[in-house]
């Protein structure tokens, strides 16, 4: 087991989520790190409209934070939810913040999730500028494969960005 799995394992607290079940909602405090074990999250915003849009899917392996709550305490500007039964550990960012910055191993795990983090920003946000939505799509099914077989159509579509309609329309024109 390495030094940082160690941290989590010592430090983190195992949180078992039902589907439905919320890790944190949009507009709480939550300095947590979540690490999934088994499931899948799904971080959303919910627009003025009341709709909602999905940022991301996060399966078995996958990391993640509210930025703006880890580094400077605001509310959470999305919220956390399990699309299906999920066991995640959550480790508080200061107690990983703290052990970098003693730790040379432990300082290069952290930069690595944030350079991952900001990576996958960079490339969502890319998609959603300058793909239509067609390609996000197609991108979607090529990068994610397994994650359009546990979700919604309705889900799916929030993702890509369109209705579920426009995604029926998609996938007719693409078989």
């Amino acid at each position: 087991m390495s030094q940082f799995q160690e941290l989590v394992v010592k430090n983190g607290r195992e949180v078992t989520l039902k589907a439905g079940d919320h890790a944190f909602m949009q507009g709480d405090s939550d300095s947590n790190v979540y690490f999934v074990k088994s499931g899948l999250l799904k971080a959303y915003y919910i627009r003025a409209d009341g709709k909602e849009h999905i940022k991301s899917f996060l399966p078995e392996g996958a990391i993640i934070g509210s930025m703006v709550a880890l580094a400077d305490g605001d509310p959470c500007t999305f919220s956390l939810v399990a699309s299906e039964p999920t066991v995640a550990i959550a480790l508080p960012y200061k107690i990983l913040s703290d052990a970098a910055q003693s730790d040379i191993t432990l300082a290069n795990a952290l930069v690595g999730f944030l350079s991952t983090y900001g990576k996958r920003k960079e490339q969502r946000e890319y998609q959603l500028l300058s793909l239509s939505a067609e390609d996000r799509y197609a991108v979607m099914i090529e990068t994610m494969p397994d994650i359009a077989d546990r979700v919604s159509q309705a889900d799916l579509a929030a993702y890509i960005g369109i209705t579920p309609q426009a995604l029926s329309r998609i996938k007719r024109r693409l078989r």
